[in-house]
């Protein structure tokens, strides 16, 4: 069995640091991107239910809370639902920001992971 120097020992060590960090930052991008996803659908969801409230005219119309539900003027809930629409579009972008970051940074680890495996020569 040979011996492994120390310098040789850290440089290891460097590049399995490297490696998690990779592995890391690419499990925080697939979380932003879900995250993306799943407020792209409420959006959607939120468009569904303009155009059904945009149907109705003079009908009651009830807000759903928790298991009952209140008898709310349509135009507030427009109102309600628009908020949302233009919350989920403001999280969307900062979301992107933030996952854009992320695959930057991730890439600039895999090009350390990678050289730090070209000098180990495995």
């Amino acid at each position: 069995m040979q011996q492994i120097s120390k310098e040789k020992e850290n440089q290891i060590q460097q590049a399995m640091d490297l490696e998690k960090d990779v592995i890391s930052t690419l499990g925080k991008v697939r979380q932003y991107e879900t995250s993306i996803n799943s407020l792209k659908r409420n959006i959607q969801k939120c468009n569904i239910t303009l155009k059904e409230l945009g149907s109705i005219d003079q009908q009651k119309t009830y807000q759903p809370v928790g298991r009952c539900f209140i008898l709310k003027p349509k135009a507030d809930i427009v109102n309600e639902v628009n908020e949302n629409i233009k919350s989920h579009e403001k999280d969307i972008d900062e979301y992107e920001k933030v996952r854009q970051h992320l695959i930057t940074k991730g890439k600039e680890k895999e090009t350390q992971l990678q050289e730090a495996m070209k000098s180990l020569k495995i």
